[in-house]
């Protein structure tokens, strides 16, 4: 999803990403961005337009925290800009629940 940047902190290394799609602030650390050059420093600037993923989730105050971000249009991290989804699988956990029933032959 598309967001901008509340806030980023260099020197902390975290920084807030908001969205009209996330009911609140999303907290954002600098190992959840992606840039083309693995090695390069991850660094955010207030105002700009990323795109990420998130997860409902406490951390340090916010209820959500990104579990990717990327800028739009940097080739090579492996997402969609016109979707901000991946192309390929994510490298997070993912969570279902089933139910099954039977029926009763009585």
């Amino acid at each position: 999803m598309h967001g901008t940047v509340r806030s980023w902190d260099d020197e902390s290394g975290w920084g807030v990403l908001v969205s009209p799609e996330v009911p609140g602030e999303v907290w954002a650390h600098f190992s959840a961005v992606r840039t083309p050059d693995p090695d390069a420093f991850a660094s955010l600037d207030p105002g700009e337009t990323v795109l990420f993923t998130w997860e409902e989730a406490e951390q340090d105050g916010y209820s959500y925290r990104a579990l990717r971000v990327q800028q739009p249009g940097d080739p090579g991290t492996g997402w969609d800009d016109a979707e901000g989804e991946d192309d390929e699988e994510a490298d997070v956990d993912a969570l279902s629940d089933v139910r099954i029933e039977f029926d009763s032959d009585s």
